[in-house]
């Protein structure tokens, strides 16, 4: 996954690490040119509307728990609903189209990888 993620000095914005994520698949998954391009397209509209839940959802965090009410406590666990949701429900669509270019296991590796991502976000 070092692939999508900058050096100490190096900051690379969401759409070239897009772009970054596209070119390391193709060559992992050995695509043609035609396939390449086709999931490049698809793969771009897939992380816009990823990425359009997740600032929908995902935003405000408080550092603290603790420092909580009731009421914020329950819009955060109903907002990690949806967002989860909203994830599975792109997700699902967009197997469909990338099934159209990509194979079961190669989605697979697609899938693995973000949580991969996920993971690493959360520790940091």
């Amino acid at each position: 996954m070092s692939y999508a993620q900058p050096t100490k000095n190096e900051h690379v914005d969401g759409r070239e690490r897009i772009e970054q994520q596209i070119r390391y698949y193709s060559g992992v998954f050995s695509l043609t040119a035609d396939q390449t391009e086709q999931f490049g397209l698809l793969y771009k509209e897939y992380s816009k509307k990823l990425f359009a839940i997740k600032r929908e959802f995902g935003n405000s965090r408080p550092e603290s728990h603790s420092a909580l009410t009731d009421e914020q406590i329950e819009k955060r666990i109903l907002d990690n609903f949806a967002l989860s949701r909203g994830i599975l429900d792109v997700r699902e669509e967009y197997y469909k189209k990338f099934r159209e270019v990509l194979t079961p296991s190669q989605i697979s590796t697609i899938y693995e990888d973000e949580k991969g991502r996920r993971a690493h976000v959360n520790r940091h």
